[in-house]
């Protein structure tokens, strides 16, 4: 595969949003009291953004790319100071990953998209932990 493969762009793309997500996780970690199902999911989560990084980095490098790097800080939707507002950046964190993970599977064949895949069911459902909406269809953007 090559720069310009479409499997390689989304796969860009997988892998900054993990960066960002592995931020905002972060984030809501700071401000949830440590102990509750809450701090304990964004926890969890945490790590599987961790986890999903490393793979597309793993990945992108195997395919003779340099993934793209974190930025030094993302921009939130709105202030983080609690359960309620830690939950709707999670819900956003998931619906965009969601979104960037029905992309890679459209991109991409095999193993990668068997992995993404799960990625979207997982993301669909830790939205769904985290209260969001069900929806008919996760990860597709609404036209």
């Amino acid at each position: 595969m090559s720069g310009t493969d479409p499997t390689d762009a989304a796969a860009q793309t997988a892998l900054a949003a993990e960066h960002a997500a592995i931020y905002a996780y972060g984030v809501c970690g700071g401000v949830l009291d440590a102990g509750t199902a809450g701090a304990l999911m964004a926890r969890e989560a945490f790590a599987v953004h961790q986890q999903r990084r490393e793979g597309l980095e793993s990945l992108l490098r195997d395919h003779g790319l340099d993934p793209v790097p974190a930025a030094s800080g993302y921009a939130l939707p709105r202030p983080v100071t609690g359960q309620t507002s830690a939950a709707r950046l999670a819900q956003g964190v998931e619906e965009r990953c969601g979104a960037v993970y029905a992309a890679l599977v459209a991109a991409s064949s095999g193993s990668t998209r068997r992995s993404a895949i799960g990625w979207l069911s997982d993301a669909a459902t830790r939205g769904l932990d985290w209260g969001a909406s069900a929806t008919a269809f996760p990860g597709l953007v609404s036209p």
